[in-house]
């Protein structure tokens, strides 16, 4: 079971008494990697790249399915992936919505694993619109939080690289929960969000994506230094909410592109 890594260019926070329609309008494209899930038999432990972990948003969708039977207890829940949690990618949001749908599968449930999936989300506060990017796939607008889902996507013809250099982590609960954060990101991000629906391309998106980051403060400053160095390409930008710098580049400036970085990763946008 996969589910891509997603790339918030910007967002802007939207809470509701109604935690279906909590979450987040924007704009995001997913990459060709991500995180994989697999369940064995077991003892109850969760797995990151080895690693035992506690993720709020797996044990919330595995406390819901308890309800129809499932022991976590007899299995062992392991994910591998190409990123680090907390680094912007989407991957907590990816690890609820693969187990969501695995286990919904395997109890051969017929309920929205989505909404499951979006809910665990929102109440561990690691995300608002991952989940609904990674289930659509691909360059998205998400016109309205949460659900029923609503969305814009868009096919890219020309052949377009993503390059990703990751820095570290960033707690997104520390921001989407902080009134002062949320007035600047809601500000800059509905104002963009219609320049883009305006122009839906991936130019004006990613530099859309930097004019947030650099508008709410939240840009790193190393990250903001190469985004300058990488103007020769399309564009580049921070992936909210994270310390990860990514660039969208075509065949004739990635080789250009990837000198500049010390750890640079190279995918291409997952459909």
């Amino acid at each position: 079971m996969f589910a891509p890594g997603h790339i918030t260019g910007f967002f802007a926070v939207h809470k509701s008494k109604d935690i279906l329609k909590t979450g987040s309008i924007g704009a995001g494209i997913t990459v060709n990697r991500g995180v994989n899930l697999n369940i064995e038999e077991g003892r109850g432990n969760i797995y990151y790249n080895k690693k035992k972990v506690d993720i709020c948003s797996v044990n919330k969708v595995l406390k819901y399915y308890e309800n129809f039977g499932f022991d976590k207890n007899n299995y062992d829940i392991i994910f591998t992936s190409d990123f680090p949690l907390g680094s912007g990618l989407g991957m907590s949001g990816g690890c609820a919505l693969t187990l969501s749908k695995k286990l919904n599968e395997m109890l051969d449930l017929k309920i929205n694993y989505v909404e499951i999936a979006h809910i665990s989300e929102v109440e561990c506060g690691t995300g608002l619109g991952d989940v609904i990017g990674q289930y659509v796939k691909g360059f998205i607008i998400r016109k309205s939080p949460g659900f029923p889902i609503n969305v814009e996507k868009y096919t890219i013809d020309e052949d377009y690289y993503i390059i990703l250099e990751i820095f570290g982590k960033k707690e997104t609960n520390k921001i989407i929960t902080n009134d002062k954060w949320i007035e600047k990101i809601n500000e800059f991000g509905r104002r963009y969000l219609n320049e883009l629906l305006k122009n839906p391309t991936l130019e004006n998106f990613v530099n859309l994506s930097y004019k947030f980051a650099v508008n709410t403060g939240l840009i790193n400053g190393n990250i903001l230094e190469l985004c300058n160095d990488l103007k020769f390409t399309v564009g580049a930008s921070q992936s909210m909410l994270g310390n990860t710098l990514f660039c969208i580049s075509k065949k004739d400036t990635l080789n250009d592109a990837i000198s500049i970085l010390k750890n640079p990763i190279v995918f291409k946008i997952n459909y």
